[in-house]
């Protein structure tokens, strides 16, 4: 047997591959397949929660249809502007605004 299959072996029966991978790959799984598959995706702030935040949404095209989501976010963004949004994380850096209107 190859050291490396034995190294392999070993790292699956003691459940330290596991561990790996939760700890390396486990807060970022969508993004990992992407990176993996070679599709290119998106990340837009469709959404905000009370205190400002962005949440954001994925979304992933086919292989090459770059100009596709770009299309996307362009349509999306134009239905509702987000470019002048941005969270207050810290107070002392807070600058008057109005979240939900553009500026203009």
């Amino acid at each position: 047997m190859l050291a490396k299959e034995r190294v392999g072996k070993l790292l699956k029966v003691s459940g330290m591959l596991d561990q790996i991978i939760a700890d390396n790959l486990g807060w970022v799984p969508y993004t990992q397949l992407a990176n993996l598959t070679g599709r290119p995706t998106i990340s837009l702030p469709l959404h905000w929660t009370a205190t400002g935040l962005p949440l954001g949404v994925r979304f992933v095209g086919r292989l090459g249809a770059d100009g596709a989501l770009l299309q996307l976010a362009a349509q999306l963004e134009q239905a509702r502007p987000w470019f002048h949004r941005y969270a207050d994380l810290d107070p002392r850096l807070a600058q008057p605004h109005e979240s939900d209107q553009p500026p203009g």
